[in-house]
């Protein structure tokens, strides 16, 4: 529905419900929790005589499906292939293979605003003037990323990188382009040796963890695989891991994701430790980590290994330790570095993720020296 009316609807629908105790199924409501609070709206449409006509029927699943879990935007996230549904100005796109397309959906700005307060206040973050962007784990492990006015300054503004619980094989992922055979051989190897840390870098959506979750596949089923991160993105075939997932601070009970690394890595012998991404604190305990004898695999943004190695020993440095120490410490540490990108065909109009860079990484407190391997 892309009717004005709606607008004004909506709201004197929800107080009604509200007043009658009808209360919004849950996230992870069944079909038959979805169909029975239908059934209650286009009831409460009637009785409170909210639709001109007695279409109230025709439009109360449609008007259910805007007040449960993410209304309009909830097909697109259950649909196969999307992988990131955003929100500019009351117009619904999405991006799938590797481009961006207009779902012709549309709603008004303050629509999907109240579908932002809602979704934040499920997720313990509330979503006004004074506190106006919010980052919430959804129930699937979806990331849902929004921004209203005033710091807005056009409407509403939401992202969501839709989670796939769905391991690409390694062979997949030669079919798309993003590897060559020898690449994805080399790194198989890498991966099973046990003996080298790898880090992969990449700008946001180039596909890092996609490549890293296809690359922990390859482990055997008994390895004793140990990870952490801030949002559930990585995703094993591996029946036996520990992985501890680090929540915001406003989560009680909170932990850093400094402690929750070196308990993993000190006292759950794992074979392959794995950190989501490094984005801040997690950098020491990572370098710690690939210091004293344990394989860690990570990712992180950079616009190149070397900018990601510089990344990371800027991330990790310490009060009073040298810079060269820190980067000695990186790169006897971390043993292959990758990178890639996110590339766009000669019209600018398709994008696809391609491995530009694998590199042995070693150097001293001077410099990194970093040898191109598995290129051809």
């Amino acid at each position: 529905m892309t009717d004005p009316t709606y607008d004004t609807i909506l709201p004197r629908l929800q107080e009604a419900l509200i007043r009658k105790g009808v209360a919004i199924p849950p996230w992870r409501a069944t079909a038959k929790e979805r169909s029975d609070f239908a059934f209650a709206v286009a009831r409460v449409l009637a009785e409170e005589r909210l639709l001109p006509s007695t279409d109230a029927r025709s439009v109360a699943t449609d008007l259910a499906s805007r007040m449960m879990g993410l209304g309009l935007l909830d097909p697109f996230l259950r649909e196969g292939g999307t992988e990131e549904i955003i929100v500019r100005q009351g117009a619904v796109l999405v991006w799938r293979d590797g481009h961006i397309e207009d779902t012709q959906v549309r709603a008004p700005d303050t629509y999907f605003y109240a579908l932002a307060q809602r979704v934040a206040e499920m997720g313990g973050k509330p979503l006004r003037a004074a506190n106006p962007f919010v980052l919430v784990d959804l129930p699937d492990g979806s990331r849902f990323t929004a921004m209203v006015p005033p710091l807005s300054k056009r409407g509403t503004a939401i992202n969501i990188r839709v989670f796939t619980h769905r391991v690409l094989r390694l062979a997949e992922i030669v079919q798309a382009g993003t590897l060559t055979p020898p690449q994805a051989d080399f790194l198989k190897r890498v991966v099973l040796e046990r003996r080298k840390s790898i880090l992969i870098s990449g700008r946001p959506a180039a596909g890092k963890t996609t490549l890293l979750n296809s690359l922990l596949a390859q482990l055997p089923q008994y390895s004793q695989l140990c990870g952490a991160e801030t949002f559930e993105e990585i995703e094993t075939s591996n029946p036996f891991e520990a992985r501890a997932v680090v929540r915001g601070d406003s989560e009680q009970g909170r932990v850093s994701m400094t402690e929750v690394v070196n308990v993993l890595y000190t006292r759950m012998r794992p074979d392959v430790l794995v950190v989501g991404e490094v984005v801040s604190e997690e950098a020491h305990e990572y370098l710690q980590a690939i210091n004293l004898g344990v394989v860690a695999h990570t990712t992180i943004h950079g616009n190149s290994v070397l900018d990601a190695l510089l990344r990371l020993e800027t991330l990790a440095r310490e009060k009073d330790v040298p810079l060269g120490a820190i980067r000695e410490r990186i790169a006897r540490g971390v043993g292959i570095g990758v990178h890639v990108e996110l590339q766009p065909d000669d019209e600018g109009k398709l994008w696809k993720r391609k491995v530009t860079e694998i590199v042995a990484v070693s150097g001293d407190a001077q410099t990194y020296v970093l040898t191109p391997i598995g290129m051809e």
